[in-house]
C-alpha cells in the first residue's frame, strides 16, 4: 500500500512508527526493517498509540490484528492504514405513524462532535417541522451521545365525550340491582320512596363534545372524532322538556322519579293512610305508598313498587317491582291438598321483597328475600337469594317452613331446639322445584285413579248385566285419557328435571347454629341434621353436600 508520507515526527520504536497523512484524516503505520525488532502483538500496538497519542482516533480492529501479523514477519518496509479520526454521526428515525421521532448521536473519534445546528438541519430535510423538542436536543448534543431519545412528538386527537345524563335528584334509585363482590344483587337498602311533584328537575343532559385536533411530527392535522349525541331515550312516561331548553328534563305529574338508560321516568303515585274494608281493595299502574297497616283479607296489585310504612297482616300483595313493609307480616296457614299449607298472607314481587319479621306467610320475589328480624312458618322462594338478619347480629333465624333460593340462603340459625322441621333449599330455580312436586303428584294421583277405572271395566267385564248406559264404554275412554295424560306428565317431568339448574357455588351459610330436625337440600343433594351443628357452610364438594365449620 504506497501512501505519500508526511513530514511529521516519528518516534522509532522496534521499527514501527505511526502517523497521520497529509489529509490529516488517516491514520499510518509505517515499518523499516531493524535487525533489532522486538516481536508485537495487538495490545503492545494500542500502548505505542497510546504514548503518542492516537489512542482517541477511530482504530480498525481488523486492521491492528493484520498489522500485528505482518509486522511480525515482513522482511522489508510497509504502510498501512489502520484507522484515523471521524466525526460524530446523527441519526434520526421516524415511527410509522409518523407521531415519534428519536435521535441517535455516535460521539466523534478524534472528529469533529455534531452541532445543533446539524440535528435541525436534518430534521428539516426529514420534514419534521411539528412538537419539536428543543430542550432534550440541546441536552444530548451537550451530553454528546444519545441512543434513541424522544426529539420530537406529535399529539395525538382527543375524542369528543359522548353525550351524558346527570341526574339532578341524587336521592333517586336506579331500577335496577346492586351487585357486590360476589355478583350478587343486594337489596337490603332499598331507602324511602321518592316523590315529585310537577315541574320538578329531574335530569340534565350535557350535549357530546368536538374534541380536540391533533397533528404528527410532519405537522398533518390528525381530526378528532366528536362525541355520539344521544337523546333522551324516546317514550319517558311522567315528564317534559323544559320550556326552550330541551336539554332539561322535568316531571309532568306527581309520582316516583324511576333512573332508566338515558332518561328517568316519573311512575304515578297513589298514597293512601292504610288499607282495609273502608279503602277496599287497591290496584294500580304505578307505585303504591301505604303510611299505614295492610288488614288481614285485603289485595292490592301495583305495577311499580309498594311501600308499606306498618304491618302486612293476612293480605295479597303483588307488585311488577319490589316490595318494602317496614313492619313485619303476619298470616295463617290452613293444610291443603297433599303436604304443602295455604297461607292467607301472600306477598308476590318480581323484584325483591323486604320485611322486619314474617310469620306464617308465602312470600316470592324474582330477586331476593330481606328479612331484618326471623322467619316463622313461611314459604320463601327467591330466584337470587334469601338473607335473613344482619351479619353479627343477634337476630336472624328461619324457624319451620321452607326456604329455596338460586344462590344462596344465609341466616343467623336455621331450625330450633325445640325441633321444628325446617327445610332448606339452594342451588336450582325454585319455580321449577314446585312444578315438579306438582307434576309428581299429579302422576300419583293419575296412577290411583287408572287403578279405580281398571277396577270399574274389570267388574263390568265380569258382571255383564251392571253396564248400564255405556259404563263400559265410558270407563274405557276415561281410562284412555288417563293414560295419555300420564305420557304427558312424565314427559313433562323429564323435561323439568332437565331443566332444573344446578348452582357449582350454591350455598347455605348459617352463622350461629343450624339445629336437629332441619333438612338442607342443595341441587340434588340433602343433609338431614341429626344434632346440633355450630356456625358454618353447607355446600356441594365433590359432588356430596359438605359442612365446614366457620
Amino acid at each position: 500500500m504506497d501512501e505519500p508520507i508526511s513530514q511529521v515526527e516519528v518516534i522509532p520504536q522496534n521499527a514501527l512508527t505511526f502517523k497521520l497523512c497529509e489529509d490529516n484524516i488517516k491514520l499510518l503505520a509505517v515499518f523499516e526493517p531493524s535487525e533489532d525488532r522486538i516481536a508485537l502483538d495487538v495490545e503492545a500496538i494500542k500502548e505505542m498509540l497510546v504514548q503518542q497519542g492516537l489512542s482517541e482516533l477511530f482504530l480498525d480492529k481488523k486492521m491492528l490484528a493484520r498489522l500485528a501479523q505482518q509486522y511480525n514477519s515482513a522482511t522489508t518496509g510497509f504502510v498501512m492504514e489502520i484507522g484515523g479520526r471521524q466525526d460524530g454521526e446523527c441519526t434520526i428515525r421516524i415511527s410509522k405513524d409518523r407521531m415519534i421521532a428519536w435521535l441517535t448521536l455516535t460521539p466523534p473519534l478524534g472528529g469533529a462532535a455534531v452541532t445543533l445546528k446539524e440535528i435541525h438541519q436534518s430534521l428539516e430535510e426529514k420534514g419534521i417541522v411539528s412538537g419539536i423538542m428543543v430542550a432534550e436536543i440541546e441536552a444530548a448534543v451537550r451530553e454528546g451521545r444519545a441512543t434513541d431519545q424522544i426529539i420530537a412528538q406529535g399529539l395525538h386527537p382527543v375524542p369528543g365525550i359522548d353525550a351524558q345524563f346527570h341526574c339532578l335528584m341524587p336521592e333517586v334509585k336506579e331500577r335496577r340491582p346492586q351487585i357486590d363482590e360476589r355478583g350478587v344483587a343486594n337489596y337490603r337498602d332499598l331507602g324511602e320512596l321518592v316523590v315529585v311533584e310537577k315541574g320538578d328537575v329531574l335530569m340534565r343532559r350535557m350535549p357530546p363534545s368536538t374534541g380536540e385536533e391533533g397533528y404528527d411530527i410532519m405537522g398533518q392535522v390528525l381530526a378528532s372524532k366528536a362525541g355520539n349525541d344521544t337523546p333522551f331515550a324516546s317514550g319517558l312516561k311522567g315528564v317534559e322538556f323544559a320550556p326552550e331548553d330541551t336539554d332539561l328534563l322535568l316531571a309532568s305529574i306527581i309520582g316516583q322519579p324511576v333512573l332508566v338508560p338515558n332518561g328517568v321516568v316519573v311512575s304515578p303515585t297513589i298514597n293512601v293512610p292504610l288499607v282495609d274494608i273502608t279503602s277496599g281493595n287497591l290496584s294500580f299502574e304505578g307505585t303504591i305508598n301505604i303510611k299505614g297497616d295492610v288488614q288481614e283479607g285485603m289485595k292490592i296489585y301495583a305495577a311499580e313498587d309498594i311501600f308499606v310504612g306498618g304491618t302486612v297482616e293476612a293480605a295479597e300483595i303483588e307488585a311488577g317491582g319490589n316490595i318494602v313493609i317496614k313492619g313485619g307480616v303476619i298470616g295463617n296457614s290452613e293444610p291443603g291438598d297433599g303436604s304443602t299449607p295455604v297461607f292467607g298472607a301472600r306477598i308476590v314481587a318480581k323484584g325483591s321483597v323486604s320485611v322486619r319479621f314474617a310469620e306464617n306467610a308465602s312470600i316470592e320475589a324474582g330477586t331476593d328475600i330481606i328479612i331484618e328480624e326471623y322467619s316463622m312458618n313461611n314459604q320463601l322462594t327467591a330466584l337470587n337469594q334469601i338473607l335473613v338478619g344482619k351479619s353479627g347480629g343477634k337476630k336472624g333465624h328461619i324457624m319451620g317452613g321452607t326456604a329455596s333460593a338460586m344462590i344462596l340462603v344465609k341466616a343467623a340459625s336455621i331450625g330450633s331446639s325445640a325441633g321444628i322441621k325446617t327445610n332448606v333449599h339452594a342451588g336450582l330455580n325454585p319455580h321449577i322445584y314446585e312444578q315438579l312436586n306438582g307434576l309428581k303428584r299429579g302422576i300419583e294421583a293419575n296412577e290411583k285413579e287408572q287403578e279405580n277405572i281398571k277396577k270399574i271395566i274389570t267388574f263390568v267385564q265380569n258382571n255383564p248385566e251392571k253396564d248400564k248406559d255405556g259404563l263400559l264404554d265410558k270407563a274405557h275412554r276415561t281410562l284412555e285419557k288417563l293414560t295419555s295424560d300420564f305420557t304427558r306428565y312424565n314427559a313433562d317431568l323429564d323435561s323439568l328435571q332437565a331443566e332444573m339448574a344446578f348452582a357449582e357455588d350454591a350455598k347455605v351459610i348459617v352463622e350461629r347454629a343450624v339445629y336437629s330436625d332441619t333438612e338442607i337440600q342443595i341441587g340434588n343433594q340433602i343433609w338431614r341434621t341429626i344434632e346440633e351443628r355450630g356456625k358454618g357452610v353447607f355446600q356441594i364438594i365433590d359432588g356430596e353436600i359438605n359442612f365446614s365449620y366457620m
